[in-house]
């Protein structure tokens, strides 16, 4: 495979990018890496995001060196969150429209259906690798590939390639094709979803698609929100909302992947709620053992997104565990934290002799 991993200047293709980082990777042994990028102050590029280089997007020559690895090696692409990776280098022209690509957080999901989060940092954190900076392309494609040598995923799905001559020849064949779904798909079943930014994709009739498979639909993002499906030329405003609520965001694609590839949302996109084994998860079966250690003890749980903050207090209050959600953790035993968070609590932890768990490890603690 050859394992990528892009920076950009934001969250639509017009912002160009960065920096690319690339591992390609024969029987588990990389064999090549090569990092694309021009710094413009070294001082910076650790900062990650793409801080202190240069947008390279319509540089021909980095453009030739990308493609040239993927012509000398004809491997598949994998990359962490790919379809957002795929649109950036699709559109100047890095890589055919056609060239197979895989979604790493796919395949985890898969392979490990029960973490509470599949973010890198999350998955980092959970298989215990190490990263010194993270959000920059070559340090988090090396991290990915540790990662996914310690998950060993067996179960991959390639990215759906829909081609806009396939669906935009009319709305009406759009719509008839999603609305065959209607009561012979639930892959959205009890999910809520928000829609936003422009799309090829007339956005009233995949709304209408959702609806046929079982989703309810809203227009702004709340806890309530399950997946946030983003066109292009998204409102900042949903999209910090949705990192907030650490609500998922996917593009367009992998809406229609879902659709009309007629795969299984439980296929594609395992969930720690809901079904374990193809069972009601309940205290019997669930995959999550009782921790005694939290017996009885105090844990705060404010530095955790509030997605994540229902879940873990879910399972603390079966274990008999006092929550607290207080800004101040005084008297509190415990602290269980976001992955990567920068906390004012976090750093007093230890004067107050609490002990913080990361919520990686803490997922790590529940399944081993």
């Amino acid at each position: 495979m050859i394992l990528i991993d892009i920076e950009t200047g934001g969250f639509q293709v017009e912002d160009g990018i960065l920096e690319v980082g690339i591992v390609v990777v024969e029987k588990n042994s990389i064999v090549e890496v090569l990092h694309i990028g021009e710094a413009e102050d070294e001082e910076l590029i650790n900062e990650g995001m793409g801080a202190g280089y240069i947008f390279i997007e319509e540089n021909d020559i980095y453009r030739r060196l990308f493609i040239d690895i993927l012509s000398r090696y004809d491997y598949p692409i994998v990359a962490h969150n790919a379809s957002f990776d795929r649109k950036f280098l699709v559109h100047y022209g890095w890589m055919n429209e056609e060239y197979v690509v895989y979604d790493s957080i796919r395949a985890l999901k898969i392979s490990h259906p029960h973490l509470f989060s599949y973010s890198l940092g999350f998955v980092v954190g959970y298989f215990g690798v190490k990263q010194e900076h993270s959000h920059t392309a070559l340090s988090d494609v090396m991290a990915l590939f540790e990662v996914l040598q310690k998950a060993n995923p067996q179960s991959w799905i390639p990215l759906f390639k829909p081609l806009p001559k396939k669906f935009t020849s009319t709305a009406k064949s759009f719509i008839e094709r999603g609305m065959k779904l209607q009561g012979e798909s639930e892959v959205f079943h009890g999910k809520h979803m928000v829609f936003t930014g422009t799309s090829q994709f007339p956005r009233i009739l995949m709304q209408e698609i959702a609806v046929a498979c079982g989703s309810t639909v809203g227009n702004t993002v709340n806890k309530k929100t399950d997946f946030l499906i983003c066109g292009e030329k998204v409102g900042k405003s949903k999209i910090i909302k949705a990192i907030e609520l650490d609500v998922p965001m996917y593009d367009d694609d992998w809406f229609i992947d879902i659709v009309f590839k007629d795969l299984s949302l439980e296929q594609v996109l395992t969930e720690n709620k809901g079904n374990y084994d193809g069972k009601i998860v309940t205290e019997a079966n669930s995959p999550y053992k009782r921790l005694h250690e939290f017996e009885g003890k105090k844990v705060n749980v404010a530095c955790l997104s509030l997605r994540m903050q229902s879940k873990i207090v879910e399972l603390l209050v079966g274990m008999d565990a006092i929550i607290s959600k207080g800004s101040n953790a005084k008297n509190v035993d415990y602290m269980i934290y976001k992955d990567g968070g920068d906390y004012v609590m976090l750093k007093e932890a230890n004067e107050r002799n609490i002990k913080p768990i990361s919520a990686s490890v803490f997922n790590r603690m529940l399944l081993n």
